[in-house]
């Protein structure tokens, strides 16, 4: 299954309700996985505009879909993926995601 499929379901899993605030994309640069004080992350390094590159740090439900393999095709460019935050789930204030090419 591919990574965008997984981000779908962990996303309904979040919230099975509407949701709040307009979509939002940036395209992935760089990704890593990266152990924080809350246990361990996924992070996607992305541009945000011609000058500014930011840096998002996962939800747990979204890290834990992420694998290896799919950190190696974001690094090596083997796949061109866009983070789309798609807003915040009105009953349980999640915030939800969805990767697309």
């Amino acid at each position: 299954m591919d990574l965008g499929k997984r981000f779908e379901e962990a996303t309904a899993y979040a919230c099975q309700r509407r949701l709040l605030g307009a979509p939002k994309t940036l395209s992935i640069i760089r990704a890593k996985r990266l152990s924080t004080k809350f246990g361990v992350s996924v992070v996607f390094t992305q541009r945000s505009s011609d000058t500014n590159i930011v840096q998002v740090f996962l939800p747990q439900r979204y890290s834990d879909v992420v694998t290896d393999a799919d950190l190696q095709s974001i690094n090596c460019g083997a796949v061109e993926l866009n983070l789309v935050y798609k807003g915040v789930c009105e009953s349980s204030k999640a915030y939800l995601l969805a990767v697309e090419p």
